[in-house]
């Protein structure tokens, strides 16, 4: 069978039609990976937090990640304040909240039921640990 003969045994597989066919799913499967991720981002992240700091003072998180935004409430002796700024990406986030008249940036890690957050002038070796609170 020579090379000309092959085409009419079998059709062009490279058709603009199945080209465009194959695009469409490889984009339909790169979207459906991409909301995967961030929806795992939003459950892994999303939920009430509760622990203490290293030097004992309690912390309550309750965080709301959509998409990449994170909100919601921090209470700390009983005062509660407004996260502001907040992001989150896959198992890590940033926010801000007012503490004593001062706004102070804090940077968490999600591992399972269980963050570590600390305040960013800090640094994570004096990070509180917190646990998911049961609903």
């Amino acid at each position: 069978m020579r090379c000309s003969d092959f085409s009419r045994v079998r059709p062009n597989l490279f058709t603009q039609s199945n080209v465009h066919h194959a695009m469409k799913n490889t984009l339909t499967c790169l979207c459906v990976l991409v909301l995967a991720t961030v929806i795992s981002a939003q459950a892994a992240i999303s939920g009430r937090w509760r622990g203490q700091t290293t030097n004992g003072t309690e912390i309550i998180l309750d965080l709301t990640a959509t998409e990449t935004a994170l909100t919601g409430t921090m209470v700390r002796n009983l005062d509660s304040v407004i996260i502001t700024d907040g992001k989150a990406s896959k198992n890590t986030f940033t926010f801000k909240a007012t503490i004593n008249d001062q706004t102070e940036g804090f940077t968490g890690e999600v591992n399972g039921d269980e963050i570590k957050v600390w305040l960013d002038r800090q640094g994570p070796e004096r990070a509180a640990i917190l646990k998911r609170m049961k609903k």
